[in-house]
């Protein structure tokens, strides 16, 4: 049996445990100690499900499941950690409960760890796990925001048209990445292992431009498989990733001022640019902005923070654009309720932090009113680990080769370039990149309250085997100010 346990985020303010366990049937007791004391867990309805992955013996009886348990907080503000136990085996996880308000700045920073585009086989030299670790100050919440697997890589690889043995095929990728500890392997198992953790999905959770057809993808070209595919990706994320905090599309988080909004702008994706979110996401919105409108109504500081699995501040993918690479948010009509809540906050002066992955490049992007005001800054970390892309790989290796023996070579040649801004409009302001990160990275945001808002920082953490291109290529931007009053 293999045993893995994290502490994804919880609501109403909930301490939630999901415990894994593969190659057994039927799942074993689980206790809990926290602070080395035993705690009783109230086990969520419906109990231990199957993973989703079609593993069964040979009487077709599953054999790989997963739970939710909620414990009691401890009376603590530190760190702490979870033992938890089955069968002989057990694991160690660590949580912190997130405050009410922002530390000020007399006091340690609350610290977001921004992490995205995570692809195993790219994870050998030195584990992302590990640079993680080292990281100080340690995060006190984890966004991992999308393509947390990479369903339909490599992009040679035969993925069977038989649903029983894609389940197979899909599920061993999230294994790999879950389980990473007891495969003794590099995966995710020990950045999911300090929580809480909240997961956003974006298209890899599926396959490349989800939910449309493409090229390089046989499974992709029917409506049946597709439907075949979605339904087992979907399932896998449900089982994996998604916390019960999620079921309806996002995740809302205040830590006064700042009030967090975590949006699914993937799962519910349709086909031909309506819909990305679903109607209580929608709802979810505007209650977001109205809380905001309300908290600068009353005289308290308002400051926002929007997420979701993409940029905001994107080029509109054209028609042929949206076929072959992938749709962006602007090609969807309800992109516009985005748009419309951001104008109103910032015509009201109240600022808004973006944050997401998925571009395989890191930038900050800083928007000013016309008199100069900071209203908007958008904060993009990708990948941790680069994918591979066939071909064009190979491609690029050879002419940075040959430009390194004129002494022209590039650190980064598999990675693309920052995208500019200059054809972007957005909300009247005036929008200029702060900073730009190539490699693999991940960052950290580290927060204070200041008098009428916020102070933050970026910390992006270069994750690249090679030590001197990681302190190389490290850098600290900030700290960036935001009021509202």
């Amino acid at each position: 049996m293999q045993l893995f346990a994290y502490n994804p985020v919880g609501k109403p303010d909930a301490l939630v445990v999901w415990v894994g366990v593969l190659g057994v049937n039927p799942p074993p007791t689980v206790s809990f100690e926290i602070l080395g004391q035993a705690v009783s867990a109230q086990l969520l309805a419906p109990g231990f499900e199957p993973l989703g992955d079609e593993v069964c013996d040979a009487r077709g009886v599953p054999l790989n499941y997963r739970a939710l348990f909620v414990l009691p907080w401890p009376a603590t503000g530190e760190r702490f950690h979870i033992t938890v136990r089955a069968a002989n085996q057990q694991v160690t996880l660590t949580s912190r409960r997130p405050p009410v308000q922002l530390p000020d700045k007399a006091t340690a920073s609350f610290n977001l760890l921004l992490s995205s585009c995570y692809y195993q086989p790219n994870d050998k030299s030195r584990a992302l796990a590990d640079l993680v670790k080292a990281i100080k100050p340690a995060p006190d919440f984890t966004v991992l925001a999308g393509d947390q697997v990479y369903l339909d890589l490599p992009s040679q690889q035969d993925l069977p048209l038989n649903a029983n043995a894609l389940a197979k095929t899909l599920g061993k990728k999230y294994q790999l990445n879950w389980f990473s500890n007891s495969a003794q392997q590099p995966g995710l198992a020990d950045v999911l292992r300090h929580g809480p953790v909240l997961c956003v999905p974006d298209d890899h959770e599926f396959w490349n431009n989800y939910p449309l057809p493409q090229a390089q993808l046989n499974n992709t070209y029917c409506p049946q498989d597709r439907a075949n595919w979605q339904r087992l990706a979907n399932c896998l994320y449900e089982r994996y990733q998604r916390s019960p905090a999620q079921v309806n599309g996002f995740f809302r988080q205040d830590i006064a001022p700042l009030s967090m909004l975590f949006l699914d702008g993937r799962t519910q994706r349709d086909s031909d640019g309506t819909q990305m979110f679903t109607a209580a996401t929608h709802a979810a919105i505007e209650q977001w902005k109205q809380d905001l409108l309300t908290r600068k109504q009353q005289g308290q500081s308002a400051v926002g923070l929007l997420s979701s699995g993409q940029a905001l501040l994107i080029e509109t993918p054209g028609p042929w654009a949206c076929k072959i690479t992938d749709m962006e948010m602007p090609n969807y009509a309800d992109f516009a309720l985005i748009t419309k809540a951001l104008g109103e906050l910032f015509a009201a002066g109240i600022p808004v932090i973006y944050i997401t992955g998925d571009v395989h490049w890191g930038r900050i992007v800083e928007g000013k009113t016309a008199r100069g005001n900071p209203l908007f800054y958008e904060v993009i970390a990708s990948p941790s680990r680069l994918i591979d892309t066939n071909c064009v790989d190979q491609y690029k290796l050879a002419k940075n080769a040959l430009h390194r023996l004129f002494g022209k070579g590039d650190d980064f040649p598999c990675h693309p370039a920052v995208c500019e801004i200059d054809d972007i409009k957005f909300s009247n302001l005036r929008l200029t990149i702060k900073h730009r990160q190539r490699g693999d990275h991940v960052a950290l945001l580290r927060f204070h309250a200041i008098p009428g808002g916020i102070e933050f920082s970026v910390d992006y953490v270069c994750t690249e085997a090679d030590e001197t291109r990681r302190r190389e290529y490290s850098k600290s931007c900030g700290p960036f100010k935001l009021t509202s009053l």
